[in-house]
């Protein structure tokens, strides 16, 4: 069988490209597969240059992530039979092989037993010299997972050994465009450079360090914008959930009732969602600092009273990574966070700062709260992280059983963005929310039917298609106001665009 074979068409294409170009960029949308298609570049290129040794390498912006890859490349090789050694540069150390061999088990078939290969992890530009050597030895190729941070050591072990680079793999690629990580593209030696991201990040020169510099990152090799993940049913459509409350915070009220919110939302949203399907919710915290105050509630206490799993994740130390007062392993915390996440009988809130944005592969989540303002990457990458498929409608959708269109069909028919009540007078939350509504458009969103409230069963409106923002403009006036403003901008904006013909046509229907 020929390892594209399992891709789907979109990803085939997008791989394809990269045999015909030693340097590009592939633009996919979170959730539609981007591992698996550098899976499948490493493994198109082993298939045809059978029994060599020679050296893959996928860099990351995160300890986290790395591991995230290595599991998805190793299950797509093992799955096509081919064998190789696996490293970590970092300092994160190896990864839980039992996991691994799991894998393993599952795709042996007939008593064709596929050898394990060593996974190694290293800090030192020895330590990685020695893999490389090990799988030279061996006459088999060797993929090293990198974070950006400590990819120097692989470029200077492979200049101490005069070893080629076969194929870099740089994953959230946008992270390069930062001044810390921009240098590795340049430092690095390799044969062929790819860039995968969901959000590029362009500066307003092309000689810049954005990647609309065609000398850096090659051209834009396959892009798809959110609305055909969507339509192709590979991804949840949006829909913004004002959480309506007793009162409007202010800057100090929100500090000191932070607890309080996170409970009342995770309620408003379990009660939109329905009995049929656990709420899972993902918040993006201002800090350590909320998630600390949040474990010492009681709050925290009370919904782990009801059964609710409490995950939280930072760099900093005293919070690590911690699941329901108990501290685990990295690997051990996103084990049982995958775990849950596809659990239909689990209710889980994760609460993270700045960790659980990018590529980390938990299904599952049907709502994210963003306690502060992102950037229009961070929060399409954290968006992205609840616009996954749930499980069971992602093999229905394959079965042919239901369309994307099919939203009363739908165990998950949209993604929740969960939006406490605005800040009373605050002009840049206002601001934010209307840049928020403008960046969802690629996704579909049409802010008249897909802002709501919280009198909603399975986010279709009780009454009407505008039950639910009604609601909105009449307990919350002033993010009532906002909307409307961004209504009539959004369609003066789409009439701009219309030919006098069509505009006349337009009018005439509307009368």
């Amino acid at each position: 069988m020929n390892v594209l074979d399992r891709l789907y068409p979109y990803q085939k294409e997008a791989v394809t490209q990269t045999f015909y170009n030693t340097k590009g960029i592939v633009c996919l949308p979170t959730g539609t597969g981007k591992t698996f298609c550098q899976a499948a570049i490493i493994a198109n290129d082993i298939t045809l240059n059978p029994n060599q040794h020679r050296v893959y390498v996928i860099n990351a912006p995160r300890i986290l992530l790395t591991y995230q890859l290595l599991k998805e490349t190793y299950n797509f090789l093992i799955t096509n039979g081919i064998e190789a050694r696996y490293g970590f540069v970092h300092s994160g150390g190896g990864v839980d092989e039992g996991d691994l061999e799991d894998m393993r088990a599952l795709v042996n078939v007939d008593g064709n037993y596929i050898p394990f290969s060593q996974i190694g992890s290293t800090t030192s530009v020895d330590g990685v010299k020695e893999m490389i050597s090990k799988a030279k030895e061996g006459n088999l190729p060797i993929i090293l997972f990198s974070t950006y941070h400590s990819v120097d050591k692989i470029e200077l072990a492979r200049k101490d050994g005069d070893q080629p680079i076969s194929i870099l793999l740089n994953d959230e690629a946008h992270y390069l465009v930062q001044e810390q990580f921009h240098s590795i593209i340049t430092e690095l030696t390799v044969s062929r450079c790819y860039f995968f991201t969901a959000t590029m990040i362009n500066t307003k020169s092309e000689n810049g360090r954005g990647m609309n510099n065609v000398d850096t990152y090659g051209e834009v090799l396959y892009q798809m914008v959110p609305r055909e993940a969507i339509d192709l049913g590979k991804m949840v459509k949006p829909r913004i959930h004002v959480i309506t409350t007793d009162g409007i915070y202010d800057g100090d009220d929100y500090d000191r009732s932070l607890s309080r919110i996170i409970n009342e939302t995770y309620q408003q949203h379990k009660m939109v969602l329905g009995e049929d399907v656990k709420a899972k919710m993902l918040i993006s915290t201002k800090g350590t600092k909320d998630i600390s105050d949040f474990i010492s509630s009681s709050e925290y206490k009370r919904l782990l009273g009801q059964g609710v799993e409490l995950f939280s994740i930072s760099s900093n130390d005293d919070i690590g990574c911690d699941i329901n007062g108990v501290k685990y392993s990295r690997q051990d915390f996103l084990s049982k966070l995958k775990s849950y996440g596809e659990d239909d009988g689990k209710e889980i809130i994760v609460l993270h700062y700045d960790i659980l944005t990018e590529g980390i592969d938990v299904s599952g989540f049907t709502g994210m709260m963003p306690l502060r303002t992102l950037n229009k990457s961070k929060f399409l990458q954290t968006y992205g992280r609840v616009a996954r498929l749930d499980g069971r409608d992602r093999t229905r959708l394959a079965n042919g059983e239901i369309k994307p269109t099919d939203y009363d069909e739908l165990n998950k028919p949209y993604s929740y963005i969960l939006i406490p009540n605005l800040i009373q007078g605050n002009e840049d939350d206002k601001e934010n929310f209307t840049t928020l509504i403008h960046e969802l458009r690629d996704y579909g969103f049409n802010p008249s039917e897909d802002i709501i409230s919280s009198s909603m069963v399975n986010g279709v409106p009780k009454m009407d298609e505008l039950g639910g923002l009604n609601e909105i403009k009449t307990k919350l006036p002033v993010i009532g106001k906002i909307i409307e403003g961004i209504v009539s901008s959004l369609e003066d904006e789409e009439d701009a665009k219309l030919s006098p013909l069509e505009f006349m046509k337009k009018m005439a229907n509307m009368n």
